[in-house]
């Protein structure tokens, strides 16, 4: 087995999270990681599934303009208010993860991050041949998957994944997979993975085993 959706089927959730995480900063994981990608050319950044704005913050401080993509609209009202308030070059748009309102070639960096894996396959697959479609050649992208073996997956009912509600978001969707079906995700897009890291740790109900993908176009 290569990868496993599960599905607890709220659909008010994304709408609680967002209010919850409204003035939520960045984690130190995500500022770190997006300081490694720091650019001297103002270049443009996409943030799918930007949520609230957590990461505009720090994508600006790398020297990026930013647009936010999420489809749930408390997010975005509330990563609007976010960067107002911060005076932030950074505009988050009402959109699906399956088809960025972005023209090709357009953007010099993507950063999915606890995005893709809350995505139904048919979504999972139009979103990385999206962000393959909007970066620049020679552009980066660092996309975020869970590994099988995350206890995560214990949650919510497992469901076959053309089970998965179209969009995802209306539930909650979570997909776990191996190393070697990101490998094939990411080739058939086609993207070139540079790095595939997985991101441990321990909590009190199991250990959380995270993917990340830094790619180039």
């Amino acid at each position: 087995m290569e990868a496993i959706w599960t599905l607890d089927g709220d659909e008010t959730s994304w709408s609680s999270w967002a209010k919850t995480m409204a003035d939520t900063p960045a984690s130190p994981f995500m500022n770190d990681m997006i300081a490694s990608y720091k650019t001297p050319q103002r270049s443009w950044a996409i943030d799918v599934g930007c949520g609230t704005g957590r990461a505009f913050l720090p994508l600006v401080e790398a020297g990026y303009r930013v647009i936010g993509l999420d489809p749930n609209l408390d997010g975005i009202h509330l990563g609007l208010q976010r960067a107002n308030q911060a005076c932030l070059c950074a505009y988050p748009v009402l959109a699906s993860a399956a088809r960025f309102p972005v023209a090709a070639s357009s953007v010099a960096f993507v950063v999915a991050i606890s995005t893709l894996f809350h995505l139904g396959l048919t979504e999972l697959i139009s979103a990385l041949q999206e962000i393959h479609r909007v970066l620049i050649p020679g552009g980066k992208a660092v996309l975020h998957f869970l590994d099988l073996e995350d206890w995560r997956h214990i949650l919510a009912g497992r469901i076959r994944p053309e089970q998965a509600p179209i969009p995802s978001y209306q539930a909650i969707v979570t997909c776990f997979c191996s190393q070697g079906k990101i490998r094939e995700w990411i080739a058939k897009a086609g993207l070139k993975l540079e790095i595939l890291e997985l991101k441990t740790s321990m909590t009190e109900t199991g250990q959380q085993r995270n993917w990340l993908a830094h790619c180039t176009k």
